[in-house]
Order: structure tokens, then sequence, then C-alpha cells
């Protein structure tokens, strides 16, 4: 990721630095946050880290439906 910040000549440059590292800690901070948020959700809702989740299921009633779902789906000629 680039940032650019445009800052006018004026600014003096120890007023800079103190922005510059103002920002640089509210991303640490913000990644920090995104890293958290990932790792409790993904743990809780993602069926693939979390195989304990019942997944809903639908009975159609076709017999068939596993071997031509293409057929089912999408139109395609059965197997």
């Amino acid at each position: 990721m680039q940032i650019t910040i445009n800052v006018p000549d004026t600014l003096p440059q120890e007023r800079l630095k103190q922005r510059i590292t103002e920002l640089e800690q509210s991303l640490i901070n913000e990644a920090k946050f995104f890293t958290l948020f990932l790792k409790q959700h993904t743990e809780i809702d993602d069926p693939w880290t979390n195989p304990e989740i019942a997944l809903p299921t639908t009975d159609t009633g076709i017999e068939d439906f596993a071997i031509n779902h293409d057929h089912y789906l999408y139109g395609l000629d059965k197997q």
C-alpha cells in the first residue's frame, strides 16, 4: 500500500513528522483491529475453519441431483 500526502510548503517540518507519526499509529491500530476482527469472525462463521457448524440443507426430491447438477442448474445435458 502506498499513501501520498500533499502538504503545503509552509508546514513546519516538526509538525509534518508529528502528523506522519500519528498517521502511522492510526494505521497500525486499524490493522490490529482488522486482524482481530477477521480472526474472531472466521473462526465462528467460516465452515471451512469450523466443521462443527451445521450447514443448511434442502431435500429437492431429485434423486440424481448429485450426478446431474449441471443439468438442473445450468441446463446442460444429463450424464
